[in-house]
């Protein structure tokens, strides 16, 4: 197993539940890494695009904590 960066596009994805087949295959089985701009993008995200309660608990799960 190695660590994958991505991008903001596909945590975003990831997030949504949107993640293109192909996509999904490259991903399976890895530990998966996001840059400090990603965690910043989607941190400004909710705020910018009022997210509700459960997405934030969803985003919580999802970033590492720190």
């Amino acid at each position: 197993m190695s660590v994958l960066v991505i991008d903001t596009d596909v945590a975003s994805a990831i997030l949504r539940g949107r993640v293109p087949g192909p996509l999904e295959a490259r991903l399976a089985g890895q530990t998966l890494a996001v840059t400090f701009v990603t965690v910043g993008e989607l941190t400004k995200w909710t705020l910018v695009r009022s997210w509700g309660s459960h997405r934030l608990v969803v985003l919580n799960h999802f970033l590492p904590p720190g």
